[in-house]
């Protein structure tokens, strides 16, 4: 197939041979900024294998887009449960240093030149291709088109429609939008470029950014209602991933809360269920009635803090819709937090201490929208925590923190939804 001149210029202009790639690599390799596995990955060699059935690509151009890319896949793989995402990413940015999704494959992007994306696209056939983020790559775009890749574009935050090339080509912006089947846009602006690309206005959605927070915990109602009745009229908060280094400082702010609401329950699940031993003999020196709450212990009126066992994965998101104020923990102590869309999309107000560097754009979100706020130690953890028994001043919190995620959801929604028709309209065509 015959390319459109501006891919012509492009090549010309911009355009680096496999060798000269390789060599600007392996002297990144020598320099030690760059990994043999990185290395390989961008010039699409010792690739892992492909698994048989669908594979849908998602490509995060900037770190914004990344956390969004992860919870789409998660949310399509919900429905297509032996779907693998390979999830790769531009230069500079970083995989999730937290859980991952099962089925999800990451890997560094390969570079923009014919012979790589070709290798790349012949090893792993991708069944569809959504792109978040901009920072289109040309030659990437156009090869994945011309083998019938049905390619879906999503704006993400802080991530324009750009072109990733140093050099600009009259004419090519416009062609590489081409490539795309379907385009979801944030702005009339954005909108307006699709357009002025030729997209007709059934292939253009206005809906939002793709932002993260669309996934909201799975919890069990008949625990929910059980818990509920346990709780009963009691007021109670909840420390999520706590820490043993950070424990002495809860303690603190659920003894000095105590002293205003001497009802009050604290429930706490840890970051490491082996230091539950431990955190029970610092909750007994510190005066306070503590248990190791499983799933057939019942919480008594006389409990003052109720420790979960096992994996705080399974259990975090129902204390957070018990719980009207929930403290995300490795945050007093130099661990980069927790993520805090799950207490967020359960309608939690947030508490959070000042190391949340692994969820920092997800923090800074919702501190735009009033939806959080940071303390520094058990003693503004306290204060905060005593303002916040107020039921309306929790409410205003968490009502923020809920439109927030539940924004995500929307876009999330919609996005999975077209998602599932373009691989089920794949799977038919003939291969």
């Amino acid at each position: 197939m015959a390319r459109p001149l501006p891919f012509l210029l492009y090549s010309g202009l911009n355009g680096r041979s496999e060798r000269r790639h390789t060599e600007r690599l392996d002297r990144l390799l020598s320099e030690g900024t760059l990994t043999r596995q990185a290395r390989d990955a961008r010039l699409a060699l010792d690739l892992p294998s492909r698994p048989r059935g669908e594979v849908l690509w998602l490509h995060a151009a900037t770190q914004f887009a990344l956390g969004p890319a992860v919870e789409l896949f998660a949310r399509i793989a919900e429905d297509r449960p032996d779907l693998v995402g390979v999830i790769t990413m531009s230069p500079g940015v970083h995989p999730p240093n937290g859980q991952r999704p099962d089925g999800a494959i990451f890997t560094d992007a390969p570079e923009d030149e014919s012979a790589i994306v070709r290798r790349f696209l012949s090893h792993w056939r991708p069944d569809g291709l959504i792109w978040i983020g901009g920072r289109f790559r040309p030659t990437l775009l156009r090869a994945a088109h011309d083998d019938g890749v049905p390619c879906l574009s999503i704006e993400a935050p802080h991530s324009p429609s750009t072109l990733d090339l140093p050099t600009p080509v009259p004419g090519l912006r416009n062609s590489v939008l081409k490539c795309f089947d379907h385009a979801i846009t944030a702005s009339s602006e954005s909108l307006g470029l699709w357009r002025r690309a030729g997209l007709d206005a059934a292939q253009i959605e206005r809906l939002g950014f793709l932002e993260e927070g669309g996934i909201a915990p799975i919890i069990d109602d008949e625990t929910l209602s059980r818990r509920s009745a346990d709780i009963g009229t009691r007021p109670c908060w909840f420390a999520a991933q706590v820490e043993l280094s950070e424990l002495s400082n809860v303690l603190r702010a659920h003894k000095s809360a105590l002293r205003r609401a001497h009802r009050l329950l604290l429930v706490m699940s840890l970051s490491d269920p082996a230091t539950l031993d431990g955190v029970l003999a610092q909750c007994e020196d510190a005066g306070l009635n503590a248990i190791a709450l499983g799933p057939d212990e019942d919480i008594s009126e006389a409990l003052q803090i109720a420790v979960l066992t096992g994996s705080p994965a399974d259990q975090d998101g129902l204390w957070h819709r018990l719980a009207p104020v929930s403290f995300l923990g490795r945050s007093l102590v130099p661990f980069g937090g927790t993520d805090p869309y799950p207490a967020a999309a359960m309608g939690s107000a947030i508490l959070h201490g000042p190391h949340v560097d692994a969820n920092a754009t997800a923090y800074a979100r919702l501190a735009t929208g009033n939806a959080t706020r940071q303390v520094r130690d058990g003693h503004e953890l306290g204060e905060e925590l005593g303002r916040l028994m107020s039921p309306d001043q929790a409410a205003l919190m968490a009502a923020a923190a809920w439109e927030i995620a539940s924004t995500g959801a929307e876009v999330t929604d919609r996005v999975s939804a077209l998602v599932q028709d373009i691989l089920d309209l794949h799977e038919r065509r003939p291969r």
